[in-house]
């Protein structure tokens, strides 16, 4: 983790530095707001490591289930600067369409975006390759956040090629960048929101899940149902009912769903709760319906 948000600041750094001052000396509005487009990732890092930092606290009184869901404010604070970027980048390059000014580009602007290009491209895989290994929304955020100026560094050096042609080309390079930018925060922004609202885990664990309380007591006829799901980033935690005849013990239901939740743990490091029913429940009805 650290060190994935440490090689993402210092190359970040030395980017924003080549592409500002490359952007400088050819009077590009494009290079610059790609340049700050760089910059933002230095933030969103810094972003990442404090909410990372906060999410791995222990459990206390008043968080009973931890602190996993700091790194989803973490990254709904990515999304909120990359708004803010995407508006900047916006507003220039309208600007300088409006004013009817061209830019004439050189080596040191294609020598400067094909090694942003390169370089991003290869921290956008390894940050994502350390976001799926330790399951980090956050860190996952910003192996995008690389992609993203990787691509926007993708479309500045293909209107560099051919900008001689058409002087409006940096002012719409500029917004072509900007909304690259916007349409990476409105992604960051939903799958924050998702996980928030409350998603359902994915389709296979929960099969995998069920398989193994049928194939623990295959006689027993268990039929798990009535599953709930609780993500809480760093813990997740499911509930389940299953069916149990009617003439077992207290201690017998109690040592049967014991080992089934202490199996679900070590198999897939999820907390399960699971409650009993007695078979005749299913069979006919033991409590009225209620009066309309």
């Amino acid at each position: 983790m650290n060190a994935a948000i440490y090689v993402s600041i210092f190359g970040n750094v030395l980017l924003f530095v080549a592409k500002y001052i490359a952007g400088i000396l050819t009077e590009s509005v494009a290079l610059q707001a790609d340049a700050w487009h760089t910059l933002s990732d230095v933030l969103t890092s810094i972003i990442v490591i404090v909410g990372y930092r906060f999410a791995r606290k222990p459990a206390d009184h008043e968080h009973p289930f931890g602190h996993g869901r700091y790194e989803l404010i973490s990254t709904m604070l990515v999304g909120v600067f990359l708004f803010a970027v995407a508006g900047m980048f916006l507003y220039q390059g309208a600007m300088e369409i409006y004013e009817h000014t061209q830019v004439v580009f050189g080596p040191l602007a294609i020598g400067v975006t094909v090694l942003s290009i390169l370089v991003k491209e290869g921290m956008a895989q390894y940050t994502y390759h350390i976001a799926k290994k330790i399951n980090n929304p956050a860190l996952r955020a910003d192996s995008w956040h690389h992609r993203s100026d990787a691509l926007s560094s993708l479309i500045v050096l293909v209107g560099i090629l051919v900008g001689k042609w058409f002087w409006w080309m940096d002012g719409a390079l500029a917004i072509g960048v900007a909304i690259l930018i916007a349409v990476v925060a409105f992604k960051t922004f939903h799958s924050v929101a998702s996980a928030i609202v409350g998603e359902a885990p994915a389709k296979e664990l929960m099969q995998d899940i069920i398989s193994t309380v049928i194939d623990t007591y295959p006689t027993l006829n268990l039929q798990p149902h009535r599953f709930q799901w609780h993500n809480y980033i760093q813990h997740q935690e499911v509930t389940m009912h299953v069916m149990l005849p009617d003439d077992l013990t207290v201690r017998q239901a109690f040592n049967i769903t014991k080992r089934l939740e202490l199996l679900i743990y070590e198999k897939f490091k999820i907390s399960a709760t699971i409650r009993v029913e007695p078979r005749s429940a299913h069979s006919k009805r033991t409590i009225p319906d209620p009066e309309v």
